[in-house]
């Protein structure tokens, strides 16, 4: 298969695999035939990884049940276009000079390349949950005049094959779930299974386009009517990312409703108000971190977190590492 997901190797010691799944996720198990399964367990947790041949794709589905915190590493051996659905599960996949997030319940279209280290970060009690399968370049092909986004994504592609990218990440809809669960629930054989599959990928990825193309319009729209206002909100959480925002309010004075300010600010930044919020209040946290003596818990409330442990726990999420040791690690630049 194209697509591995691997643990950190000091984790390989305290690591038990099986190819059965346990009768206590049977639930998980992927009842198409020919699947490779493999159950990893340890002290961090458990992972599961499934995978499977359909068609000329792949469909893989990750579960993730870490007790620790936890750090997966996704390769490929080489390049390949997958739709992401995301089950379960708030995280972001970061790889060199960029990060996506992945929210539970959306779904986008991404390109791997076999140059890149992809890395998924979970929290301790974090559930994840994602489904893969590969989109065929000559179904993407085909449908690239069709949808403006999509044809220069393909171009971006072909001018830097390790070039790392992704078309929005929308909600899930009942019908694509629909058509994920008659993929995993094919009893067809031969070459009636083969253009099964192919049709339900089809399906999946021409609605997803649609539906994004048309959320893009939309929201492309929103901005041309109040890119001064938009533009002047998010220079507000720059200048102070630690003031509480209330999205709700700042869309009625606009006169907008607060998903539609939310669509609109993720199309211009790549990110929701939320998480765009904590990004930014990080990002001041390590100035101060860097540049003052003031302890973690002073700093926490200068970012907005009244709760030290709160803090902590954000910033270990964001960057890897607690507020206290990526002080001692840039202490010479203070």
């Amino acid at each position: 298969m194209p697509i591995e997901f691997r643990l950190p190797a000091h984790l390989t010691q305290d690591t038990a695999i099986t190819h059965v799944v346990p009768s206590r996720y049977r639930k998980l198990r992927l009842p198409i035939h020919d699947t490779a399964a493999a159950f990893v367990s340890g002290k961090w947790g458990v992972l599961l990884k499934q995978q499977v041949h359909v068609a000329e794709s792949f469909y893989a589905e990750l579960y993730i049940e870490p007790t620790a915190d936890l750090s997966i590493t996704v390769v490929v051996s080489q390049p390949v276009i997958i739709m992401q659905a995301i089950v379960t599960g708030n995280t972001r996949m970061i790889h060199p000079g960029s990060h996506i997030q992945l929210q539970a319940g959306k779904m986008g279209l991404q390109y791997l390349s076999p140059d890149v280290e992809y890395t998924i970060k979970l929290t301790a009690g974090q559930t994840f949950r994602s489904i893969y399968f590969q989109t065929p370049v000559t179904l993407l092909d085909e449908l690239a005049d069709t949808y403006q986004q999509l044809k220069e994504m393909l171009r971006a592609i072909n001018t830097d094959s390790s070039f790392s990218t992704h078309l929005p990440y929308i909600r899930l809809s009942a019908s694509v779930r629909m058509e994920i669960e008659k993929m995993k629930n094919c009893p067809l054989t031969g070459q009636a299974r083969t253009q099964y599959y192919n049709n339900r990928i089809s399906d999946v990825v021409i609605s997803y386009l649609d539906n994004m193309h048309r959320i893009t319009l939309q929201d492309s729209r929103l901005i041309l009517l109040h890119e001064k206002e938009i533009d002047e909100f998010i220079e507000s959480v720059d200048r102070c990312p630690e003031e509480p925002v209330n999205v709700e309010q700042r869309a009625h004075a606009l006169g907008l409703t607060e998903r539609a300010l939310e669509n609109a600010f993720k199309l211009k930044l790549g990110s929701t108000v939320k998480i765009y919020v904590l990004q930014q209040r990080v990002e001041k946290a390590k100035q101060l971190l860097v540049a003052t003596m003031h302890t973690i818990t002073d700093i926490a409330l200068e970012v907005g977190y009244s709760d030290p442990s709160y803090f902590i726990r954000i910033f270990k999420q964001t960057e890897g590492v607690t507020p206290g040791r990526y002080r001692s690690d840039h202490s010479a630049a203070i």
